[in-house]
């Protein structure tokens, strides 16, 4: 696990920050500060991997902050002020987060943080892939039912209920039809080979849908219930096919 500092002067971003820390999998969060001041104190006493910080501080930025660190934790910096991009890297900061940002934004970051702190601790592939397995998700399935592990929760879903399933970077989004949506570390390959065949297909590198939600193939796309439509990739084409025709009715 990366332990990682979280420091901001305005407590809603504090708090949002902390949140976004603790649903990343492979973060710890030792601590979340109001000032660079009180980041200085833990850091007196914890070891610490990597650090999320407010640049436009009070009494002491977090530019000066980092000038200050003896070690060299990996350094990501957020600020509602663009023009502290340039400064940030000159310190050798990983990543700038130009508020407001969301959760997207955030696990960019996150993965440069994650690649860095491989690199630096010369974690392997393998020793990676272990990691991840730890980690990801299904827990299980059973019947209809699937138990997913998302911001530190066991979640339950019905199967029936997943419209569609889309791959960023290393985390599926799982889009339900009651239009919300779980963040789940794992790869879209591992997550194919889970679901039933008889209702997921792959259509395409980023998506895997439910058959039951969808209205209609053409033109290479599939349209899905609620207005939604994906891009059949060429590579996944013969796949879609082979399904459709399996099931098709009124021939020629």
């Amino acid at each position: 696990m990366i332990k990682v500092l979280a420091i901001d002067d305005e407590p809603l971003a504090l708090l949002q920050l902390q949140k976004l820390i603790e649903r990343t999998p492979y973060f710890t969060l030792v601590a979340a500060c109001s000032d660079a001041y009180e980041a200085l104190k833990v850091l007196e006493t914890e070891s610490i991997d990597a650090i999320f910080t407010d640049i436009n501080m009070p009494d002491l930025s977090g530019l000066d902050f980092t000038r200050l660190l003896s070690g060299s934790p990996i350094i990501v910096f957020t600020t509602a002020y663009s023009q502290y991009a340039i400064e940030g890297y000159k310190v050798n900061a990983i990543d700038y987060l130009l508020k407001p940002f969301g959760q997207a934004e955030f696990m960019q970051a996150a993965m440069k943080v994650k690649k860095q702190y491989e690199l630096l601790h010369h974690i392997t592939d393998a020793e990676t892939e272990v990691q991840e397995d730890d980690n990801t998700v299904p827990i299980s399935i059973d019947g209809d039912i699937l138990f997913v592990k998302s911001d530190y929760r066991m979640v339950r879903i019905t199967i029936q209920n997943i419209t569609y399933i889309k791959s960023e970077s290393e985390y599926l989004k799982i889009h339900l039809t009651d239009n919300t949506s779980l963040m789940v570390l794992m790869s879209i390959k591992r997550m194919a080979e889970l679901l039933p065949a008889d209702k997921f297909v792959r259509i395409h590198r980023s998506y895997i849908v439910n058959m039951c939600h969808v209205k209609e193939i053409a033109r290479m796309r599939v349209f899905m219930d609620y207005d939604k439509t994906l891009p059949i990739g060429d590579f996944y084409k013969d796949e879609v096919l082979k399904y459709v025709n399996e099931r098709l009715i009124g021939k020629d």
